[in-house]
């Protein structure tokens, strides 16, 4: 059968993936915007045919505004996305495996949280699970051809994660082929493990301050001009 789907779509797509080569001072995702710290492409992990997943980078890291704490959404090998929240040597969690975590917490995101590691450095810059903030202006963080470590001071936190290739979830890469998967798999977009993410980041936050909560202004627009506008932070 012909490939009927429109051309116009895959030149978007495109056009879309090629502006990852540079990391833009703000990126919209999930009703809010965000100034990135890392984006990336990861070709290597991106399913080779048209879905939801078309257009979305590999791997953004950010620092969440509610919280202050450093976040992560990498794909993975099958071309589902992970969530990563990390917290420093202060927090009351900071020594804790996944499968030690407090059941609220442990529990507090999709699947639950089944990763529990200190920051590693090994392997290429665009797939680690590690925050680290380039010296240098936007303009000058490498693209995706280049997967050597950046200039930047690693993190000594310890980063807790999730996935989304547990039953229900749509692992887009895999051994089943797609006429085989069963019926009613949802891909869990980045949108979606953005808000997991943030909501993991609350949880861990209240932890750390023995609050309740922290205020929503997670909810809140990043404002363009105010000193969380891209330029402001080394």
């Amino acid at each position: 059968m012909p490939n009927t789907r429109p051309s116009n779509r895959r030149a978007l797509a495109a056009a879309r993936t090629k502006d990852l080569a540079r990391l833009p001072e703000r990126f919209a995702i999930a009703g809010t915007v965000i100034r990135p710290e890392q984006l990336h492409r990861l070709p290597e992990r991106q399913p080779p045919e048209y879905g939801p997943w078309t257009g979305e980078p590999g791997k953004l890291a950010w620092s969440d505004v509610a919280t202050g704490l450093a976040c992560i959404i990498l794909r993975q090998t099958n071309a589902t996305l992970s969530g990563y929240v990390a917290v420093g040597p202060d927090h009351p969690l900071w020594l804790y495996n996944h499968d030690a975590l407090p059941a609220a917490v442990r529990n507090a995101v999709h699947g639950g949280i089944d990763y529990a590691e200190p920051c590693r450095q090994h392997g290429p810059e665009v797939v680690q699970v590690c925050h680290v903030r380039p010296d240098r202006s936007p303009s000058d963080v490498p693209g995706d051809d280049d997967h050597h470590e950046h200039d930047g001071h690693p993190d000594d936190k310890r980063w807790f994660g999730f996935r989304t290739s547990h039953p229900g979830d749509l692992v887009p890469i895999g051994d089943r082929p797609r006429h085989h998967r069963e019926e009613g798999e949802t891909y869990r977009s980045i949108a979606y493990v953005f808000d997991e993410v943030r909501a993991l980041a609350r949880v861990l936050k209240a932890l750390e301050t023995g609050s309740g909560g922290v205020s929503d202004e997670r909810d809140r627009p990043l404002q363009i001009g105010s000193d969380t506008s891209a330029g402001d932070e080394t």
